[in-house]
């Protein structure tokens, strides 16, 4: 009992009849920063690829792998001749490249790859309609330009080395072109599968800094190949690099803007 009656009862104390003021704080949600009257346009979310895209894909790993099996020694050759021009020597002993199956395999499988990388960098970045094609015409259409650009350029190497008299280094500069070729469509390769299945353009960015890599590179060893003759000056040699390498890429590019600008 002397706890109860010791307690303090609250029911003495005057006690306020006005509710404490409410304390805001800042909400989680925030509202769209659109300024008043813009109207949102809906974009389409394209979550496919077609499947011819899938269908490339897989016969370039089929064909990588069927020549890994067959001609592993010789891939292992290839891949080194960037390195040093000692490779390339043994390469050119072990018998002509050009000649054998795994360059017929590399070489489509660059095809196919850089005619699809065309194509990417033409939907993403371009969205324009050749010829009224889409879609695989419009890819046949990129293969088939890749196929003649390189056509014409082997007979213009082929036909100044015999103008020149100069057949071995033009074979070997066309062997350093073969090489460096089937190494960017095997880098293509690795790009495109990222590329094609990623919902943003940095695989596409890393896949066009790659080429633009291994052309300036395979710019550089020509150079150097076409160093090794006595009788022309560097500055015919950089002449000669750069009405094969570059003029016909410029020449190119300008007839592409035309025609998109027509």
């Amino acid at each position: 009992m002397s706890r109860i009656n010791s307690a303090y009862d609250t029911t003495f104390s005057l006690q306020t009849q006005v509710w404490p003021q409410p304390d805001y704080v800042p909400s989680l949600f925030s509202t769209h920063l659109y300024p008043p009257g813009t109207t949102i346009q809906p974009r389409e979310l394209i979550a496919f690829r077609p499947d011819w895209m899938t269908g490339i894909l897989l016969l370039c790993l089929v064909l990588i792998a069927w020549t890994h099996v067959f001609y592993h020694h010789r891939i292992r050759q290839l891949f080194q001749v960037p390195l040093s021009k000692r490779f390339m020597n043994q390469l050119i002993r072990d018998g002509n490249l050009l000649n054998e199956r795994v360059s017929l395999s590399f070489g489509f499988v660059y095809l196919l790859t850089g005619s699809l990388l065309l194509y990417e960098i033409n939907d993403r970045f371009g969205e324009h309609t050749w010829l009224g094609l889409q879609g695989f015409s419009l890819y046949l259409l990129f293969m088939a330009g890749l196929t003649g650009y390189w056509m014409i350029k082997i007979g213009l190497v082929s036909f100044l080395g015999k103008v020149f008299k100069t057949r071995d280094i033009s074979y070997q500069f066309l062997l350093n072109l073969f090489v460096f070729c089937f190494i960017s469509g095997t880098a293509f390769l690795l790009c495109l599968i990222f590329i094609l299945y990623m919902k943003t353009n940095l695989p596409l960015h890393v896949g066009i800094v790659a080429a633009a890599a291994l052309f300036l590179f395979r710019v550089v060893r020509g150079f150097f190949i076409g160093a090794g003759l006595r009788k022309f000056s560097y500055l015919f040699l950089f002449v000669y690099l750069c009405s094969l390498e570059i003029l016909p890429l410029v020449a190119l590019a300008k007839l592409l803007i035309n025609f998109m600008h027509s």
